[in-house]
């Protein structure tokens, strides 16, 4: 709805009643700016605003929103996590507008169903992890958490130095932002320390072994002995090999091959975790509230105990395990024939790398014996006949677009792309193929168990898409949203340059995949079924799975457990997930710009990998991190922002910035805690000369 005028015919504002502060309300909530530009004169609005309080008209809520009292149905609560939000009462809260965080009680009110933050009656006794900033004369905190992104002041002067990770307990607010007292020093040390301490502290990543955890870890044994296992299928002769990272320490999966008549013969042993991590065990229960391991540059928060995870569960070469084996039958084009699944004692002949298996591959040689030769003859074959089968169905494949960071005494020294080769596509066909004989097996025995569920894309994201692919130069249809005909545009890209931005913007218009109970297909693998089972040492949900199969194989009656228990565990592994990769994803951010921090003034080649009304993003070329140029800082002239064509364009000058342009920028500020890198354009000054890197030196 147009906004009124609040000029006379003169063209001078006048004076703002009740009623017209009403009408405004009526339309949309305000904020005091707002308010005050539409109508002025500040005294006399402040006036006319108290009064409409005074009179119970309007509120004004925490967030600093005036809106009319009877607007929505008054809730009191305590503030908790709903999926990936805030929310009170099981409501969503209302976006951008309130400073609380989960455990804070608060009054709200419920407004076109979402709940709007009234006031806080009490704040959550847990800390904000944030980084201490000793600037002008009110010192604060700068959050790190997922819940609350603003800073705290701090009313007491803190026991620390600039850049310290400190723990804050919010006592109230203060000239609207929090206020609180600082408690402790959370971390201090080195970069990479430093960074992994406070976002794990911050993220409230479980990394200490309780004490009864502990306990049942060290009675375990310590050793396996096949013999005693007469159970078990004897797999120790089979020429298995795991193949992992250089620097991988878990080993969970092992794979053989071997030729039978126009196919082969696939097996995929997993470690059997199942058999020593027992269902409501403290062991289980700690594994449940991690739900996956979260790896970091210098270390690995793992979901079980390293003597479970680097040692008992751990198929290393030359050492007896316990196994749950998927075996299957390949035809030629690369379909599963037929498949079995049964508890194994094997003993790994080899530990491999992507890097060996690549090389060999490609023709190099390879010091192995010659079953485990024979072996990987056999799993080229598969290799191959999965990569026909997967693009006769349409599964999505990037390419790999991001930096390895290489530590030195806690600091990155060198930042390397990482490549994605055959060998790592071959172990991940072969997984795939084995969790979805997974799916199929427990559908097949009617048991209940986590799927791992991948949604198509909403028409919003998918619009997003075709102009995505239409800036490349290729014509997609977002009537036309299947596997098939994205993988079909992406191969229209080609190998661009800059392929990795339309890779990105397909990753974006992307649900987020998580677990489930019940099967909705996985859309990007074009699958009609898939769980997770090749990973119980680091993934819950893998566990689960593997528990549900050992059921089906003993052919005892009933389901691991009730529906309720396993939507629960969905939820909790899925948000285990996403915080790990937010931990993940900040700790990288904060050690890249760390390593820049020194470089502040210098120029950077780099290319633009988004486009805002408010400025551009640019990917600094081989540091795979994006900084902001605002948009005040792209010269004297008014930009338009485009979203058809993704871009900026000048006013006077014409001058347009585009998605996937190459750019030069300069490093104007480094705020490396927040992850944050703040650029301008080469050759200009910019509006933001001020100094934004400062840190102590470890």
């Amino acid at each position: 709805m147009p906004r009124r005028n609040p000029s006379g015919r003169d063209g001078r504002r006048r004076v703002a009643t009740g009623s017209d502060v009403l009408d405004a309300l009526r339309e949309e909530t305000h904020d005091w700016r707002a308010l005050k530009a539409r109508f002025g004169n500040p005294p006399q609005l402040r006036k006319v605003l108290r009064g409409l309080e005074r009179n119970g008209d309007v509120v004004r809520d925490h967030g600093g929103w005036y809106h009319l009292r009877d607007s929505g149905e008054e809730i009191e609560g305590v503030v908790e996590r709903i999926g990936g939000e805030l929310g009170v009462g099981g409501i969503a809260l209302e976006r951008g507008r309130s400073r609380v965080r989960c455990g804070d009680t608060v009054v709200a009110r419920v407004v076109e169903g979402r709940a709007r933050i009234v006031k806080v009656t009490a704040y959550s006794p847990e800390p904000v992890i944030g980084i201490l900033r000793m600037r002008g004369r009110t010192p604060y905190v700068e959050a790190l958490g997922p819940d609350y992104k603003g800073r705290v002041a701090l009313v007491d002067p803190p026991q620390g130095s600039d850049g310290d990770t400190v723990a804050v307990r919010v006592l109230g607010e203060e000239r609207r932002t929090l206020a609180g007292v600082m408690q402790s020093v959370v971390a201090h040390e080195s970069a990479a320390g430093q960074a992994a301490e406070s976002l794990l502290v911050a993220y409230q990543v479980p990394a200490e072994w309780p004490q009864d955890v502990t306990g049942e870890s060290d009675a375990l044994p310590k050793h396996v002995y096949g013999d005693r296992f007469h159970r078990r299928e004897d797999l120790r002769e089979r020429a298995l090999v795991t193949i992992d990272g250089e620097t991988a320490r878990d080993f969970d999966d092992a794979v053989h091959a071997a030729a039978v008549g126009k196919g082969w013969r696939l097996t995929v042993a997993i470690a059997d975790v199942g058999h020593y991590v027992k269902p409501g065990s403290a062991l289980d229960r700690e594994a449940w509230r991690r739900g996956t391991s979260v790896y970091l540059p210098d270390r690995v928060v793992p979901m079980l105990p390293e003597s479970l995870s680097n040692h008992l569960c751990s198929l290393r070469p030359q050492e007896e395990r316990l196994a749950l084996a998927c075996e299957m039958m390949v035809d030629g084009s690369g379909r599963v024939t037929g498949f079995r699944f049964f508890e194994a004692v094997i003993r790994s002949w080899q530990r491999l790398t992507y890097n060996q298996l690549a090389a060999y591959i490609d023709g190099g040689a390879l010091e192995v014996e010659d079953e485990v030769r024979a072996s990987l003859d056999a799993l080229i074959g598969v290799f191959r006949g999965f990569g026909r089968s997967r693009v006769e169905r349409g599964g999505l494949d990037f390419s790999s677009h991001e930096g390895a960071l290489q530590l030195r005494a806690g600091r990155v020294v060198a930042i390397t792309p990482v490549k994605r080769n055959d060998a790592h596509r071959l172990i991940e066909e072969a997984m795939i193929a084995a969790n979805v004989c997974a799916a199929r097996y427990l559908e097949d025995h009617h048991r209940l168990a986590l799927y791992r569920v991948h949604e198509r894309p909403s028409a919003e994201k998918a619009s997003a898409l075709q102009q995505a692919f239409a800036l490349a130069g290729v014509a997609w249809r977002a009537d036309d949203v299947t596997p098939q005909s994205i993988a079909a545009a992406l191969a229209s890209v080609g190998a661009a340059r800059n392929r990795w931005i339309v890779e990105m913007a397909v990753l974006r218009c992307m649900t987020q995949a998580d677990y489930r109970p019940d099967n909705e297909g996985h859309f990007g693998l074009a699958l009609e079924r898939y769980m997770h089972f090749t990973s119980p040492i680091r993934r819950y949900p893998d566990l689960v799975v593997h528990r549900a199969i050992k059921r089906a194989l003993a052919d005892k009656r009933g389901d691991i457990a009730p529906l309720e228990w396993l939507t629960a565990c969905g939820m909790q592994t899925s948000m285990a997930e996403r915080r790990a990769e937010e931990v993940s994803r900040g700790v990288d951010a904060w050690l890249k710009c760390d390593y820049l921090a020194d470089r502040v003034g210098e120029h950077f080649a780099g290319v633009i990998a988004g486009v805002t009304e408010f400025g551009l993003f640019v990917e600094l070329t081989g540091f795979f991190i994006q900084g902001l140029v605002h948009i005040s800082a792209l010269g004297n002239d008014y930009y338009h922002y485009r979203p058809a064509a993704q871009a900026l364009v000048g006013d006077a000058s014409g001058r347009s910035f585009r998605l996937g342009d190459s750019i030069e920028v300069r490093l104007a500020g480094v705020e490396p805690e927040l992850g944050k890198l703040d650029l301008d354009l080469s050759g200009s000054t910019g509006r933001r000369g001020r100094r934004r890197n400062k840190r102590r030196r470890s």
